[in-house]
């Protein structure tokens, strides 16, 4: 009996030394970094803010800013990326932390690409300019700020006699925006005084005045000597602009009529010509005047309804198109059996031949999907951690179905319609196969039992057979259902239940609801359209792009 109570008290003493050993946070820092590591953040960042708080270590440090990004807390991010880069390494640090502080440089210099930054540029300087974001005074705004993308954020600008600006923006990933002040002057302000300082436009005022006062010197004269005068004085008026001068002497008996002459020099020119070609015709240039210049008035209108009267285009009522459509299945929808999964993309493309009923289209196609699927830790719901299983698939099917779909023309020749329906077919797995296999956490080391804890579940491994690796028997075993899932093992079809064992669960023939279905076509010819379309499916959610060609 002694040596059992011996070696129990050496075990409890080991067991004691552990915990004395073991530094504040480190609980929370353990938990905190696993659940980091398999995508849960918002779990991962209270547990490594508490231990970050009881003491720093980069290793917890680290994956803490990894959540932070992720959230899209860029900054807070940033700074810690930039601090532990800083850091030494200095006595207690573990190997895990001296590569933290090695991955925090290059995740820095990536992050600080991914923060946007805002510029503030005034168009002129302005006394007293005061610029704040979001509530807090910015010192110098020609310098680039750094803030999170997505978030609101409200700028506002004052200055000594201008009214206040307030705007609101937000920014997106790498962006670099500059945004320019203009501030408006307040009513009573002394500044907008200056403007009137380009005295330019009354100094041209008094050159046009002589050339105006020279035709009453003309008007006593008011028949026949005026006629031989500017001959005499036109030469020295056809340097400076020889067209312009020959409008004062025509238009001297209407007197309003002299005046705007002067102001609109610049922009007649051709004017002069026809006036030119007026008197050449006939001797009344005063009455043939108006009529030729109402003549082209009443010509546009004539030509007005011309576009109105577009050709129409034929209706098509058969219709062959082709084109790529895919089916994406988010790690959401993994969630709902159990947990694990990821992002899955599964391409394929099809074959259709639609016919226009009315304002519906029938369609009736043949599609190819290929459901391939990497490793992929999986837990089934209701079942303990130890019966991870990692699956993966190469599975390829053909599907066919029929669509009805609505057309809701967008203008009038139809060129744009958006496109709203439903469809219903079957599926036929004809290729591949849906492999499992048991797992255990990679983490663990082969012998040492103690090792074989649950962990991140996307750093899990296949099992090479029963306990094996040594000491895995809990996850690698021959008890459950999946007694025989082991390397090279394929799930049989939902169609045949082996004897003893649960009914397969590999897919052969399924049914196939499409539901409910969005588009948008494009007919840039008339026997031509494009489609481009979404929806949610039995296969998870749907998009399309194909082409069609009338027959």
């Amino acid at each position: 009996m002694r040596l059992p109570i011996a070696s129990l008290f050496g075990v409890l003493a080991v067991l004691f030394a552990h915990a004395a050993l073991a530094a504040p946070g480190d609980k929370e820092a353990n938990q905190g970094i696993n659940a980091a590591r398999g995508g849960f953040c918002k779990r991962a960042i209270p547990l490594l803010e508490s231990a970050e708080g009881q003491r720093h270590r980069p290793s917890s440090a680290v994956p803490l800013a990894d959540c932070y990004a992720k959230q899209g807390e860029l900054l807070k991010a940033s700074e810690i990326y930039h601090t532990v880069a800083s850091e030494k390494k200095e006595p207690g640090y573990t190997g895990r932390d001296v590569v933290a502080i090695t991955s925090a440089k290059k995740k820095a210099a990536q992050l600080d690409a991914r923060i946007p930054t805002l510029v503030v540029t005034p168009a002129e300087p302005y006394a007293g300019l005061v610029v704040e974001i979001n509530g807090e005074a910015i010192g110098d705004p020609s310098t680039p700020q750094r803030f999170d993308p997505g978030k609101p954020l409200s700028v506002v600008a004052r200055a000594e006699g201008y009214e206040e600006l307030s705007q609101k923006i937000t920014l997106k990933e790498k962006q670099r925006r500059e945004l320019k002040l203009r501030l408006k002057p307040k009513p009573g302000a002394a500044k907008p005084a200056e403007k009137p300082v380009a005295a330019k436009p009354p100094e041209q005022k008094p050159r046009e005045k002589p050339e105006a006062a020279k035709p009453p010197e003309k008007k006593p004269p008011e028949k026949k000597p005026p006629e031989k005068k500017p001959v005499a004085k036109k030469p020295p008026e056809k340097k400076p602009q020889k067209p312009v001068a020959k409008k004062p002497p025509e238009k001297k008996p209407t007197k309003p009529v002299a005046k705007k002459p002067p102001e609109q020099k610049p922009t007649k020119p051709a004017a002069t010509e026809s006036a030119e070609d007026e008197p050449r015709v006939a001797a009344g240039p005063d009455e043939k005047a108006k009529p030729q210049v109402e003549m082209p008035e009443p010509t546009p209108p004539d030509e007005m309804p011309e576009p109105t009267s577009p050709a129409r285009r034929k209706q098509r009522n058969v219709w062959l198109g082709a084109g790529f459509r895919g089916f994406f299945v988010p790690q959401v929808m993994f969630g709902l059996f159990g947990e694990g999964g990821r992002h899955a993309f599964f391409p394929g493309g099809d074959v259709s031949l639609s016919t226009r009923l009315g304002r519906f289209d029938l369609v009736f196609s043949v599609a190819y999907a290929r459901f391939r699927l990497q490793e992929t830790p999986f837990l089934p719901d209701g079942h303990p951690d130890t019966d991870y299983e990692i699956i993966e698939s190469d599975l390829q099917a053909l599907q066919a179905d029929a669509r009805l779909v609505w057309n809701i023309p967008l203008d009038r020749d139809e060129r744009f319609a958006f496109r709203v329906g439903a469809g219903l077919g079957v599926g036929w797995m004809f290729m591949g196969e849906l492999y499992r296999t048991q797992a255990y956490p990679g983490d663990a080391v082969p012998g040492d039992q103690s090792t074989f804890v649950p962990g991140d579940p996307y750093r899990y491994k296949k099992c090479r057979g029963p306990n094996n690796p040594e000491g895995s028997f809990r996850y690698c075993n021959q008890l459950d259902y999946d007694a025989d899932h082991y390397p090279g093992y394929a799930e049989p079809s939902w169609f045949t239940r082996p004897k003893g064992k649960p009914q397969g669960l590999k897919p052969v023939v399924y049914p196939w609801l499409l539901f409910p279905e969005l588009g948008l076509s494009f007919r840039p010819w008339d026997r031509v359209a494009f489609d481009l379309r979404v929806g949610a499916s039995v296969t998870g959610p749907l998009g399309a792009l194909g082409i069609r060609f009338a027959l």
